[in-house]
């Protein structure tokens, strides 16, 4: 029995909580993933996990046991690329989350390229705005968008993408003047809760950041649909400035407040510190971050 292996299934049943789901991503019967658990505490002298017949959890030896036998593995499956010289031929199966819009609009295109470039590589893409948990989902990469919360996650930033208010003309032609962030609360803001912030609205006054309090009566958890009420003239809608450049320079929408405009969120690779950083992802995240170097 490879002790390599009894390794690789703990630290797959620690993160997902589950024999079944670590057996799925390690490609074996959660009987066997099971059986390798059983001989590695047997080897420690030692239990690992609370059994229950919904989920598995580490016992305080477990979590002690956790860190140094990540490191083992991912120092082995550094010594096995060097060996094989990976790192001159990334090869295997990449799987990465964006968000809807972003991902649209750049990674699809940027992917297409990618792929061209290395043909031993395969990619399955989720485009979704839901927050995608990396470990349980067996993801190896997120793009995401702004502040980062987990600090469990590694990120390297890779862009910038600018926040810009705008508004249709015919909304702008029947409200209240906008001379400065002070006239918010005299008009309707369309609330897009993909931001962190959603009603509260950051602006610089005085070269210093402000944030004031919106309101509005429509609210929407997708960037395209924030936009396409603010097409509509249903308020003001504070976006990233990709998601309505080309209406902006179309005329379909206004770009207001520019003076006070400074807001600019980062673009992120993120990925799991426990897994090992195998080539495919290195290449990847290096390709990406070339590939919106425009975007600082």
């Amino acid at each position: 029995m490879d002790r390599i292996d009894l390794l690789k299934t703990f630290l797959k049943v620690a993160d997902t909580g589950s024999f079944t789901a670590a057996a799925e991503r390690l490609d074996m019967t959660p009987q066997l993933a099971s059986k390798y658990i059983r001989a590695l505490e047997c080897e420690l002298g030692a239990q690992l996990f609370h059994r229950s017949t919904r989920r598995v959890n580490m016992t305080e030896t477990g979590v002690a046991f956790y860190d140094r036998c990540a490191r083992l593995v991912e120092d082995f499956e550094e010594l096995k690329a060097d060996v094989r010289q990976e790192h001159c031929s990334p090869r295997g199966q990449l799987r990465l989350t964006a968000p809807h819009c972003f991902g649209g609009k750049y990674l699809v295109e940027a992917l297409a390229d990618f792929s061209a470039e290395h043909t031993e590589i395969s990619a399955t893409l989720d485009l979704t705005d839901r927050y995608v948990n990396l470990l349980d989902e067996g993801i190896d990469l997120a793009i995401r968008i702004g502040n980062l919360e987990d600090s469990s996650l590694l990120a390297r930033q890779i862009g910038m993408v600018p926040v810009v208010l705008c508004a249709s003309p015919e909304y702008i032609a029947n409200a209240p003047d906008l001379n400065n962030p002070n006239d918010l609360e005299n008009h309707a803001c369309i609330i897009d809760t993909n931001f962190k912030s959603q009603n509260k609205w950051t602006f610089l006054v005085d070269g210093q950041p402000v944030t004031y309090q919106v309101e509005g009566r429509l609210k929407v958890n997708s960037a395209s649909g924030a936009r396409t009420l603010a097409l509509k003239g249903q308020g003001l809608l504070l976006s990233l400035q990709y998601m309505v450049d080309d209406d902006i320079k179309s005329g379909r929408l206004i770009p207001l407040l520019p003076d006070y405009m400074a807001t600019k969120l980062a673009i992120n690779a993120v990925y799991p510190p426990t897994r090992h950083l195998s080539a495919r992802v290195r290449r990847f995240i290096d390709f990406m971050a070339d590939r919106f170097k425009h975007l600082k």
